[in-house]
């Protein structure tokens, strides 16, 4: 299945990808965060997000260099599936994929260089066949991407995963690829653009195996199944 999903909004860009293949409580105070949500279901006083209710620890370490806003962003992504664990459906922790953060960048920079803002390049290449020729082997993936003016490093990690998020629950858009379970792994590569002053940042996310589809059905989003 492909889809291409765009959204515009005032003052910033983003839009969603996806592919797949099938084998047969208070977000602005989540449980634990602050260490007094009276839905406490962690052991979070060390900074991580462990999920009692998932059983999976969404603060590990993903892998990539934390002091990166790539990384810092990629962060992000796993505090979303720790904070909606039943849209998530308890999706995995993602690991940080340096080939797909390789793939994510070099989008990122494109858009920026041939000045487009889209899935598909000037050469009629799509986030699949970008990540085939980067040599990533996947039975499901997707991309976000989002672009922003007027803004620095700092504000564009926090408010593209925002922006992202304030979208409909189970709906196939951008939300849907951050809480997606099929996904394991997750590359970012930001790019602040000097040609336009804005900053240009792609989400590549993928699952290697098909051990890794789920093929039971999803309560909270059942037109997921």
């Amino acid at each position: 299945m492909r889809g291409l999903l765009l959204f515009l909004i005032a003052g910033m860009s983003l839009a969603s990808f996806f592919l797949a293949a099938n084998c047969g409580d208070d977000t602005d105070d989540p449980a634990g965060v602050n260490g007094d949500d009276d839905n406490d279901d962690d052991t979070n006083t060390d900074g991580d997000y462990y999920s009692e209710e998932c059983n999976i620890d969404y603060g590990a370490d993903m892998g990539c260099d934390q002091s990166e806003p790539a990384c810092q962003h990629a962060r992000l992504i796993n505090i979303d599936r720790y904070n909606h664990p039943e849209e998530s459906d308890c999706a995995p922790a993602l690991d940080w994929g340096t080939q797909l953060a390789a793939v994510a960048l070099a989008h990122s920079k494109d858009m920026c260089d041939r000045h487009f803002f889209d899935h598909i390049n000037p050469d009629n290449e799509d986030p699949f066949d970008r990540m085939e020729e980067a040599g990533i082997d996947f039975v499901a993936a997707g991309e976000n991407i989002f672009m922003a003016c007027g803004y620095t490093m700092d504000q564009v990690v926090d408010l593209a995963e925002e922006s992202f998020m304030n979208e409909p629950e189970c709906e196939y858009n951008h939300r849907s690829n951050i809480l997606a379970r099929d996904f394991k792994n997750v590359g970012v590569g930001i790019h602040s653009c000097a040609k336009d002053g804005c900053i240009y940042l792609t989400q590549d996310y993928a699952s290697y195996e098909f051990s890794d589809l789920r093929d039971d059905t999803h309560e909270y989003c059942p037109n997921f199944d």
